[in-house]
This record gives structure tokens, C-alpha cells and sequence, in this order.
């Protein structure tokens, strides 16, 4: 599909919109694109994003994926990208990422077009929330007059027309069943995204140790959105050692996950860091899902698993999964305002 948009400026921009297999592969154009948004004479995103954004503009990955590339030319010319992942069987959470425009073309209204595309597909095909990462105020200004909302640290997100913000998360993320137990998929992106991203519940000031997040308000919100799904899914994709497991309640949406890295040289091999997540409705089903991670990691050679909490909530869930304080860290986590210890959890697996 393909919208021509007329800038102020006079100009047209031609805004080409390629859903899920449209006008994907390994031709000259995707070259194009690939080369405009990693811009290897000034890199501006790490080599995870690269690969993803590579796999995404081929048309190889995961089929579990819908996603739709934005690109928007004047002339011809490539001025400016934007790119938005969901579930394909189940389209309710979005991450909206790869946005860039060239710097000479910047102030055209460019982004805001691509924008608006973007969301009014997303909520035509039954979109209920969206999410990004971004610490620009131009860029913050573009978002916000298409529903984006400040959320949590660097973090934005848009809520479908007319829905809630206030109880949102408490519904969206509620009590359906105990769940079911699957491996992850790239189609989570968003939703792994909210489930990392949750204001709850705020005990867990730990949300994930190797990526170096937290959330202790006001000091210290989200300083990542959604680059710690692509690595954590690299990390999942290149070495069976590396366990991801998520919990989906009876509506089909994500409410806990844990994933462990292990190093793939010896001698730390047999090493694994864990991080977890769980709503507030499922932190009684976070065990299970740790388990099952567990079992999967035992089953590929990993012999120790560590995991790292502050609060006594999450320290419990560690506990009742099998966990044991292996050394308290003092002072280790600076939150701002103050400095707290971290409990290093350890379970060995044989």
C-alpha cells in the first residue's frame, strides 16, 4: 500500500507501507533501507537491533510475527523509516521501533506521517496497546499527538481510543485461569515489552538484572524498552542453554516469563544468570514457569542457575522455586536516593 502524503514544505512524500511478506526479501531496495536506518558511516543502533532489522526487512523470521515497515520517499529517495511488530494470531500489543528520519529532511512532518500510519493499521486490526523507547522531545512531541503517552522512564505508550489508562494494566494483565507454559516467540515483542515495563508490582524494583533495569520511582524508572527483547532473544536463539519460557493466561495474554543466559565458553558454561517477570495477578504461578526453564536448561548441560532480587517479594518467589541466598552484595544497587543490597539467589541443578 502506498499514501502520498502533501508536506507544508510543498513537497509529496510517498509513504509505502509493506505488511507482513510485502515487498520483503534480499533485493537492492531492502539493501536501501537496511543501509539508510543502520547508517554504517554513523551507527546509531546496536548490532542486536541490526540483526533483527535485517531478518525483519527479508521476510525470515518468525512467522508468529506481523509486522508492517514504513518507508517514506521523496523524489525516490528514502527521507525516513518506522517499523511496528505484533502477534499475528493475536494483535493486542505493539513495539514501534526503527524510526528515522535523515537528518537534512528533518522538520518536514515526516515521522508524524509515518506515525499515523502506523497506529491507525495497528488499531484497525484490533490493537490494545502499543509500546516505544525514546529520550528526544521532538520526537516525544511527534508520539504524543498520536496517543502516546509518557509511561515509565524512557518508555511511551498509546492505549487504544477510549480505553482507561487509569485501571488498564490491572484488567489487561488480570486473573484468567492459571495458564498454560510455552517457549517465547517473536510475535511477543509487545507483549513481553508491558509484562517488563509494568508500574507493578513496584516491589520488584529488579526487573531485569542483565540488562540493567529497575524501577524504584521516582529515582529510578525504565531505561530500556524494547532492546532488552531483542537481546534476550538472541541470547534464546543462538544456544539451547539459554531458556525462555512464558506463562499465557486463558486470553491468550503473556503474564510471566523467565529466560536464563548462559555463557557458551568454558569454564562458566555450565553457568546461568535467570531474570523473571510475573503480573501481580501470576506471581503465585512464577514458579512454574522458573521451573520449566530450569528443566529445559538441565536438559542442555547448565548445572547452576543464579538470579538477583532486593525486595522480599521477589526474594520469596526465588525461595519457593528452590532458590538459596548464595551472598548478600551490600550496597550494590544505587537507586538515586539511596543504595540498597542485592541478594544473589542460587539454585544448582546437578
Amino acid at each position: 500500500m502506498e499514501k502520498v502524503f502533501a508536506l507544508p514544505n510543498g513537497e509529496d512524500l510517498v509513504a509505502s507501507v509493506l505488511g507482513p511478506g510485502e515487498g520483503r526479501g534480499t533485493t537492492a531496495v531492502q539493501h536501501d533501507i537496511y543501509s539508510f536506518l543502520t547508517r554504517p558511516f554513523d551507527p546509531w543502533m546496536v548490532p542486536t537491533e541490526g540483526g533483527f532489522l535485517a531478518e525483519f526487512l527479508a521476510g525470515t523470521h518468525d512467522p508468529s510475527l506481523a509486522d508492517t515497515m514504513l518507508v517514506g520517499r521523496i523524489d525516490g529517495t528514502v527521507v525516513g523509516t518506522a517499523w511496528h511488530g505484533t502477534d499475528g494470531d493475536l494483535p493486542e500489543m505493539g513495539g514501534y521501533g526503527f524510526v528515522f528520519t535523515e537528518p537534512e529532511q528533518r522538520g518536514k512532518g515526516i515521522a508524524q506521517r509515518l506515525t499515523e500510519l502506523s497506529i491507525q493499521g495497528f488499531w484497525t486490526v484490533g490493537g490494545q496497546v502499543s509500546y516505544l523507547g525514546t529520550v528526544n522531545p521532538v520526537a516525544q512531541h511527534i508520539y504524543e499527538k498520536h496517543g502516546y503517552r509518557h509511561y515509565n522512564g524512557l518508555t511511551y505508550r498509546a492505549l487504544r481510543p477510549g480505553t482507561d489508562a487509569d485501571d488498564f494494566d490491572e484488567q489487561f494483565f488480570g486473573r484468567a485461569g492459571d495458564g498454560a507454559i510455552r517457549d517465547i516467540r517473536l510475535g511477543d515483542i509487545g507483549a513481553y515489552t508491558g509484562l517488563v515495563m509494568l508500574l507493578a508490582p513496584v516491589e520488584w524494583i529488579v526487573r531485569d538484572y542483565t540488562e540493567a533495569m529497575f524501577y524504584a520511582p521516582p529515582k529510578v524508572q525504565a531505561s530500556g524498552c524494547l532492546r532488552p527483547f531483542f537481546n534476550s532473544m538472541t541470547r534464546h536463539a543462538t544456544s539451547a542453554a539459554n531458556a525462555w519460557k512464558v506463562l499465557v493466561n486463558d486470553n491468550g495474554r503473556l503474564v510471566a516469563s523467565a529466560n536464563l543466559w548462559a555463557p557458551t565458553h568454558a569454564p562458566v558454561s555450565a553457568n546461568a544468570t535467570m531474570e523473571f517477570q510475573a503480573a501481580p495477578a501470576y506471581v503465585d504461578r512464577a514458579g512454574a514457569v522458573i521451573e520449566a526453564a530450569l528443566e529445559h536448561a538441565a536438559a542442555n548441560d547448565v548445572r547452576a542457575v543464579r538470579a538477583f532480587g532486593v525486595a522480599e517479594e521477589r526474594l520469596a518467589a526465588l525461595r519457593e522455586a528452590g532458590f538459596v541466598a548464595e551472598v548478600v552484595q551490600p550496597g550494590a544497587l544505587d537507586l538515586g536516593d539511596q543504595r540498597v543490597d542485592v541478594t544473589v539467589m542460587r539454585r544448582d541443578l546437578g
